[in-house]
């Protein structure tokens, strides 16, 4: 019993862990709500209604990757505070901008009809004002990051998702539909970064008055963001999304809507893990790779350690009660996503390792490797896709095909970001 206690304060001691622990709780909560709310959500809206609702959000997650042309993922790395703050108020400007011409381009280019879902062609242009509230919330986000106010980042994402969700239920109770999804999404994300706002306005210092000159001086200075690592970062994204076009597209809205099911439920351990361990070592990575090259190959593979654990349990659990649970909480016509989450264990597995360590591609300014890695995974993952539609002729085949090959994608990342620490020479974080 005393070695137990023991090893309870040496955990508790680790800044890892205990940064984790701050960020999990936050999650853990607002999982918990969507753990209760989503068997009322599958029974106020239909599979069909979330499965267009399902490749709403496949574009809105895309769109995401261009809005602050991936200025905001630097916002944590600068020594100088109005760098930082220069970039938190660059991303911010480029979300009103971007998500404008987006809505603008939206009009141009028939999206829903070639995926199939001609009921979205109506409510493209709410798609704007998610990227807008998406948009502000990642610059808010990494600039609490960056101050460590693992607090402050689970309030605000608590606040976006219960409210998100609130809402949700809210609109379907009135029988809205497709409408109702749509309108509480867009309410979530505002509610998110207004929650922000609040909140950086409370509890951080002042900062300086914003300069014109300081921003064309990050704008040019962090380039390399918007030129190698957006592109890296939209490949990842175009990478997961795709089975929601493939699923849409070539079968019906139905089976997206089995799959998104899936997907949420497997997204819960990887919010509640994999994204919050990502958010604590980008944290920490930048503030270890300043001291030595082994003490950063120590934390690397400790993270890995400890993530392949975590993994394998939570992961593990879902994959095993997912036949019985699916059946009895969302009912008979959700069955088929309870074969789904087994199929897609394997490759939810490999994120919830992989995800964290990713930032050494920031950290060590190796974006050019990044967009490789991405490239190469995402060709993987084209392959998977022709696979599935020449010699594959079922949804569960399918799935199977592009599960397996897309996990091996992730392995092939993790390579890669092991691969820039080999490189690291001087104790210097450099950017172009």
């Amino acid at each position: 019993m005393t070695q137990l206690w023991q090893w309870k304060d040496k955990l508790l001691k680790n800044p890892f862990i205990r940064s984790l622990s701050v960020l999990m709780a936050g999650t853990a909560l607002t999982n918990l709500i969507i753990v209760l709310t989503t068997p009322l959500l599958t029974r106020l809206y239909t599979p069909e209604e979330f499965g267009v609702y399902s490749v709403f959000l496949s574009l809105l997650f895309t769109g995401t990757i261009l809005v602050s042309l991936r200025y905001e993922t630097a916002i944590p790395l600068p020594e100088d505070e109005d760098e930082a703050f220069h970039l938190l108020v660059l991303s911010i400007i480029l979300a009103f901008i971007v998500s404008a011409l987006l809505c603008i381009l939206f009009f141009f280019i028939p999206i829903s009809k070639l995926l199939n879902v001609p009921e979205l062609e109506t409510y493209m242009w709410m798609l704007s004002l998610s990227l807008l509230g998406i948009g502000i919330f990642q610059a808010f986000n990494s600039w609490a990051l960056r101050d460590e106010q693992y607090m402050m980042i689970s309030r605000a994402k608590m606040t976006m998702n219960s409210s998100q969700i609130t809402s949700q239920l809210s609109l379907g109770l009135f029988q809205l539909g497709l409408p109702g999804l749509l309108i509480g999404e867009i309410i979530g994300r505002m509610t998110g970064s207004l929650d922000y706002f609040r909140l950086i306005k409370r509890t951080h210092k002042a900062v300086s008055k914003i300069s014109a000159k300081s921003l064309v001086k990050v704008l040019i200075g962090y380039k390399s963001y918007p030129i190698v690592s957006s592109w890296a970062a939209l490949i990842n994204s175009l990478g997961t999304q795709m089975p929601i076009f493939y699923l849409a597209a070539h079968f019906d809205a139905k089976t997206a809507g089995w799959f998104f099911l899936a997907q949420k439920i497997l997204t819960i351990p990887e919010g509640l893990i994999g994204f919050s361990a990502s958010q604590v070592y980008l944290s920490q990575a930048a503030q270890t790779a300043r001291n030595s090259q082994e003490h950063f190959r120590q934390f690397f593979w400790d993270t890995v350690k400890k993530m392949i654990v975590i993994g394998l349990i939570i992961i593990g659990l879902v994959a095993l009660c997912a036949p019985l649970a699916i059946k009895i909480v969302f009912g008979e016509q959700w069955i088929q996503a309870a074969e789904f989450i087994q199929i897609l264990s394997v490759l939810y597995f490999m994120k919830i390792i992989i995800n964290p360590i990713s930032a050494n591609f920031y950290v060590f300014n190796a974006l050019g490797k990044q967009f490789i890695s991405e490239l190469i995974r995402f060709i993987l993952i084209c392959v998977s896709l022709f696979l599935a539609l020449e010699f594959f002729v079922t949804p569960t085949t399918s799935l199977l095909c592009i599960s397996l090959v897309s996990a091996s994608g992730y392995i092939i990342h993790g390579i890669f970001a092991w691969s820039t620490i080999k490189e690291y020479k001087s104790e210097e974080i450099k950017h172009d």
